[in-house]
């Protein structure tokens, strides 16, 4: 397969998909190799912040997920034991939305844009193997069906997730942390639900043994439902259904408001909760990292898939009319370093104050109170005002 302008990015994920769209854009022909033998809708929601949207407008697919997500209207955070709400914040930003939408729809969105681009070629059924690493670029090897396949390119892009083969080739003693929780997910039709709960509007309940999250999506047809807590199972998986009936007996105590969206939820995906340690560094030559397979963040501001859009944008900004691939590799990797590792952290602290406990529950409570619910979204300002377009 030709090298000339070609870059071989691994995986078809968010980050992937984002990442073949701003480099065909930046002139580079793309082949994305995926070791699914097809994109698979993925059952749950995600969270689209200002900085997330505006990324999604530098890659040409605003306007297309728009119709099919909500614009988010504000955040309510309330007392998963009363069920009464603690604070009220609206979320909006001037130039870019707030959206709420499927992460299914946003991957098909992202998909449709690169499938229909002629210098983007998917590869599925193709799980990288190896990589070499040469004057002239790199060479992949994929595994394709039990038969090898080479692609010759200026550059690999790792944003293989979580798991990232990239990364173990670069990295083999960067491992993910477990941190004894789990998210049980699950999109709720809508009817299931009084109407109320259609309204643009994310909300957060704190409680003893965990805490939830939903809000619509699908144009108010779903509601996605999130539930983190506490939990010892360990797994790579995130495919696994388990059944509602088995979330934690803490769950029976909280309010009648909560736990109705609980109980409309029939059967949940559970995901075991890993975050990376910062790493020294992304990349080597002409190989770097993207998303999780760089990052991986706890998901207690709602950054993952964010992030990883910001990476894409940035991406292709670095590699833009350069001829120094390398050079403008490493450009990236330094822009985006500090940002990602602060948002790691932040994500972390952010899991330790919704999970207190006793009286610091109490505490915690009549603080969020005291300082009004525009100071919880204002704290994070440094995430949302982020434009990876300049």
């Amino acid at each position: 397969m030709a090298r000339s302008r070609t870059i071989v990015v691994a995986g078809a994920g968010i980050g992937g998909l984002a990442a073949a769209l701003t480099l065909a854009r930046a002139g580079y022909r793309v082949v994305v190799c995926e070791r699914a033998p097809k994109l698979e809708a993925i059952g749950a929601g995600i969270q689209l912040s200002p900085n997330a949207t505006r990324a999604l407008q530098a890659l040409g697919v605003l306007d297309a997920l728009r119709e099919r997500a909500v614009a988010a209207r504000a955040l309510v955070v309330g007392d998963g034991w009363s069920g009464s709400a603690i604070v009220e914040a609206p979320l909006a930003a001037a130039d870019s939305p707030w959206l709420l939408a499927a992460r299914a729809d946003l991957q098909e969105v992202l998909y449709w844009a690169a499938a229909d681009h002629p210098d983007i070629e998917f590869e599925f059924d193709a799980a990288l193997a190896d990589v070499a690493r040469h004057p002239r670029g790199i060479t992949a090897f994929a595994a394709r069906r039990g038969k090898g396949m080479e692609i010759s390119g200026l550059a690999l892009i790792g944003a293989d997730g979580l798991w990232s083969k990239t990364r173990a080739l670069l990295q083999p003693d960067a491992k993910p942390t477990f941190h004894k929780l789990v998210a049980w997910r699950a999109l709720v039709p809508a009817r299931r639900l009084p109407a109320p709960f259609r309204d643009p509007i994310v909300r957060l309940w704190l409680g003893p043994g965990g805490h939830l999250v939903h809000y619509p999506v699908a144009g108010g047809a779903d509601i996605n439902v999130v539930v983190i807590f506490s939990d010892a199972w360990e797994s790579e998986d995130w495919s696994g259904t388990v059944d509602a009936a088995k979330l934690p007996e803490i769950f029976g105590g909280w309010g009648e408001v909560p736990r109705g969206v609980l109980t409309a939820a029939r059967e949940f995906r559970r995901w075991a909760l890993y975050d990376l340690p910062a790493l020294s560094r992304w990349g080597d030559g002409a190989v770097t990292l993207l998303g999780d397979a760089a990052h991986a963040m706890l998901p207690f501001l709602a950054q993952g898939g964010a992030a990883a859009l910001e990476d894409a944008v940035v991406l292709g900004r670095r590699l833009g009319g350069t001829n120094d691939v390398v050079a403008a590799l490493r450009a990236y990797e330094r822009e985006r370093g500090s940002r990602t590792r602060r948002m790691q952290s932040a994500s972390r602290l952010t899991g330790l104050f919704y999970r207190m406990g006793g009286p610091l529950a109490f505490a915690r409570n009549f603080g969020l109170r005291a300082i009004g619910g525009e100071y919880v979204v204002r704290r994070n300002e440094w995430i949302y005002r982020y434009d990876a377009r300049v």
